[in-house]
């Protein structure tokens, strides 16, 4: 019985493509080729056999029923390539004999199923392939790859990982499998390729739909399952006792507990993965099937004597229902309290598996779909919005109360908000508000506040001033200060979209008083967005700082993303580009494991941002391209779209495009048509900068009274410098801009905004040095050039530079002293040139050109002493 090729395009297996390539170059030698039942065996034996130009092929398959008769299956391989063992032949000699017509390449699969004698002589021809014209590749599991194959080189293949299961099934299935679907197959199949397939093959045209659940088992017929029976079934007692015991527990065990012959036994069988201390099936389509397939006493047993080893209450009762000693009785009530404690203790996962199997065993429909329901939230805040959506998919069809049809709502709207369209999460967040508020108010509370910021991602202010009406009708005296903080934060992100800053700064400052009352993640993350919009931006990475903390310790996965985009913006306030760049990265990363398309969205955006403001042009546009490649327009995303003009408008000004920085700071946001408020108040200092370069100061005095009333009214140091920038730029008078310069050098210096100081300092030595004020302008243009420098900002410091030399003085660029800090990005380059990636492949993980990954490498280089990446990449190993 052999695994059959599952993946003709042996998608994920290149590293094992490029071992049997170089086999063939040699044109011989032996390797065993191990793995998993299923993980792809065959499929590389096939492949090798399609790329072995030049060689004669002969290729043998193990077939139980033959074990027993000598030398069976080498006469088969021999006939496979034409001839046939001679009576007077030694066995040993044989396949040597037949290499006069050329290198020959021979196949050997299912090792475990040979005839002892065949695999004996297989052997020994492999262990001596290296000096003859053979090449031999054996596909093995790993107890008979280890017994009876030493000294022949082995290749373990690993399981596929998530995004290489997705493009497996696609290439197979296409459309016709739902996304839910699609990610709940990779949930259970742990990257078993044949796993994957068989799953998907076997489902109907509902299931795959995602109409109807996905089943728990393969088919009984399954080729994967068959062969989990017979690897079992042949196991001796002390590891069949593992395989039981792994199969019947809930969760990974310790291995401490078994016996040491019977797990190492079990370990080389492949029916169970030891990592480190504990003990697991590889995956749950394996334990679903072993659990159905094993001796109903083996595994009766293995549950009488898990119900003996544990002092979980709820774990002895599921123990002994499953041994038979105990009825359902109470059980999916513990199992309900259970969960309750997992999510308590921030175990959002495991709380949703305890819920979803607490749902399988009630009775009561109403109660099945309150424990579905809660089981979704629960996966939705773990980071599993698909399985999410699966649960409360199961659930609709049962009948629920008012308030679990609100939470129902909640996860779809929450879903909706990262992960599809921002107007259809608004209409279910309020749903959800309408339908919670009389039975779970600080639900119905955050599904306002998350209703709100999905007109703050959508760009549609009108719906969000509607929330914002809505909210005022609901507040209480009696609310807490959770709730109260909520009802703070909606009024004045309102009020600041409205323009109404006398309104919304006290309303945000209650919002950071409330805060420290409090350790929700979503208020942390609002507390965070209230400070960057009162223009505090050390309050706002402080907040957002905890909330990812607070994200990480309590489980919230889910949020984690959205926390770190406030992270990232409040770091570029503060000219902290290396920390905006790997929080960003870090937001991209997790925003894309857990299925949130629109937060990825606004991290490339924000990369994008980062970029321009060092006045990398290239790899600004490059970030921009892929975040709008993503669908910023077709998912009707304002803000991502705003920050992409505000970076492009960054971009175009550094490369000294001011008309063109012009017409981007002007435009409204992609994919939403709406203009964003918020975001071009933020650009207006660059937007005044590009249009008086044009020569249309006048064209944006109003912009700047909006901005001026907002820096005013929050009286952030940060932005009441920029004003007073702004207002150098158009002064008519020498000694206007004079003073206006004067204070906003002063004010950046008192805030910290280095970077912003720098671009002040070269705007007035540009003045100066026009008005024939060299030394003044010189003093001022060497320290922004020293700035620049510091920070990475190369084409400012170009700027500065040319300023210099036509104020007559050299700029030599500085060299950095050996041994000197790198930055946070410097340091991510130098492992992953450890790791062997080449420049190209770098700019792609972190989202920068290949130009500015050359530049980093030149300044790694010196600061560490080293001339190569070789050098470099042994002193980071």
């Amino acid at each position: 019985m052999s695994d059959s090729a599952v993946d003709p395009v042996l998608r994920g297996r290149e590293r094992e493509s490029a071992v049997l390539r170089g086999l063939l170059a040699q044109r011989g030698g032996a390797l065993v080729i191990t793995g998993a039942a299923g993980a792809g065996k065959s499929a590389l034996l096939d492949h090798v056999r399609r790329i072995a130009t030049g060689f004669r092929t002969a290729h043998v398959g193990g077939v139980r029923p033959e074990r027993e008769i000598p030398l069976a299956a080498l006469d088969r391989l021999l006939r496979s390539a034409g001839h046939r063992l001679a009576a007077d032949e030694r066995a040993e000699e044989a396949l040597f004999a037949r290499t006069q017509g050329g290198p020959l390449l021979c196949c050997v699969d299912d090792v475990s199923e040979l005839d002892s004698d065949s695999l004996r002589v297989l052997a020994f021809a492999g262990r001596r392939a290296d000096s003859e014209e053979v090449l031999l590749v054996f596909a093995a599991d790993p107890v008979t790859a280890d017994g009876q194959l030493i000294g022949i080189p082995q290749l373990r293949i690993a399981e596929l990982d998530a995004e290489t299961g997705r493009q497996l099934l696609a290439d197979r299935f296409g459309p016709a499998l739902a996304p839910v679907v699609v990610d709940e197959i990779l949930r259970r199949a742990g990257g078993n390729p044949r796993a994957l397939v068989e799953a998907a093959t076997a489902l109907s045209a509902e299931q795959r739909a995602g109409l109807e659940p996905v089943p728990q088992l393969l088919p009984h017929n399954s080729r994967l399952r068959a062969r989990l029976r017979c690897a079992a079934h042949d196991l001796p007692e002390p590891a069949s006792t593992v395989i039981a015991r792994a199969a019947a527990a809930e969760h990974d065990l310790a291995a401490a507990g078994f016996p040491a012959d019977g797990l190492a036994e079990a370990e080389r069988s492949g029916l169970v993965v030891v990592v480190g201390d504990r003990v697991r099936m590889p995956n749950e389509f394996a334990k679903s099937c072993l659990r159905a397939d094993l001796s109903p006493e083996l595994l009766r047993e293995a549950h009488r004597h898990l119900a003996r080893t544990t002092t979980d209450p709820v774990q002895i009762a599921w123990h002994e229902h499953e041994a038979g000693d105990r009825d359902i009785g109470d059980l999916p009530a513990h199992l309900a309290r259970a969960a309750r404690s997992a999510r308590r203790a921030g175990h959002h996962a495991a709380a949703a598996d305890v819920a979803a199997k607490a749902a399988e065993l009630a009775a009561d429909p109403q109660q099945r779909a309150q424990h579905l329901l809660a089981a979704g939230r629960d996966a939705q805040l773990s980071g599993q919005p698909r399985r999410a959506l699966a649960l409360i998919d199961r659930a609709r069809s049962l009948p629920a109360s008012a308030q679990w049809r609100g939470v129902a709502d909640f996860v779809f709207g929450e879903v909706a908000l990262r992960d599809g369209m921002p107007d259809a999460a608004h209409h279910d967040l309020l749903r959800a508000a309408d339908r919670l508020i009389s039975t779970d108010r600080p639900l119905a509370v955050t599904a306002l506040a998350l209703a709100a910021e999905a007109n703050c991602v959508s760009g549609d202010h009108e719906r969000l001033f509607a929330v914002a009406a809505r909210a005022e009708q609901l507040r209480s005296p009696d609310d807490g200060p959770a709730e109260a903080l909520i009802f703070e934060h909606v009024r004045g992100m309102a009020a600041t979209f409205r323009g109404r800053h006398a309104v919304a700064v006290p309303a945000l400052r209650r919002v950071l008083a409330l805060v420290d009352q409090q350790e929700a993640v979503i208020s942390r993350i609002l507390a965070s967005q209230a400070a960057f919009a009162l223009g505090d931006p050390v309050r706002a990475h402080d907040s957002a700082h905890r909330a990812v903390a607070a994200a990480k310790d309590c489980g919230e996965t889910a949020h984690l993303p959205w926390a770190l985009v406030y992270l990232v913006l409040s770091a570029l306030l503060l000219d902290r580009y290396d920390d905006a760049e790997n929080g960003a990265l870090e937001g991209l990363r997790v925003a894309r494991a857990t299925d949130q398309r629109n937060i990825a969205i606004d991290h490339l955006s924000l990369l994008a941002l980062a970029a321009a403001l060092r006045g990398d042009h290239e790899t600004a546009c490059g970030r921009l391209d892929a975040a709008f490649g993503d669908g910023v327009a077709s998912r009707g995303l304002g803000r991502p779209g705003a920050f992409g003009m505000w970076a492009l408008g960054c971009a175009e000004l550094a490369s000294g495009r001011s008309a063109d920085a012009v017409r981007r700071l002007c435009s409204a946001a992609p994919g939403s048509g709406r203009i964003n408020p918020v975001v071009r108040v933020l650009a207006a200092p660059h937007l005044v900068e590009s249009a008086v370069d044009c020569g249309e100061g006048a064209r944006v005095r109003r912009t700047l009274e909006a901005f001026d009333d907002w820096a005013g009214t929050t009286g952030s140091r940060t932005r009441l410098a920029l004003s007073h920038r702004c207002h150098a730029l158009i002064a008519e008078t020498g000694a206007d801009a004079d003073e206006r310069f004067r204070t906003a050098i002063e004010l950046h210096r008192s805030s910290g905004a280095a970077v912003e100081l720098a671009r002040t300092e070269l705007l007035y030595a540009k003045r100066l040095r026009r008005r024939r004020k060299p030394r003044q302008a010189r003093e001022l243009l060497s320290e922004a050039y020293a700035i620049f420098e510091q920070f990475g900002a190369n084409s400012w410091a170009e700027q500065a530079g040319a300023e210099l030399r036509a104020a007559g003085v050299s700029t030599p660029r500085r060299p950095p002293a050996p041994g000197e800090g790198l930055t946070p990005q410097q340091a991510e380059i130098c492992r992953l040139v450890a790791e062997g990636a080449t420049n190209r492949e770098i700019a792609e993980r972190l989202y920068i050109s290949h130009r500015t990954v050359d530049h980093h490498l030149r300044n790694i280089f010196t600061k560490l002493g080293v001339r190569s990446r070789v050098q470099l990449a042994k002193l980071v190993s």
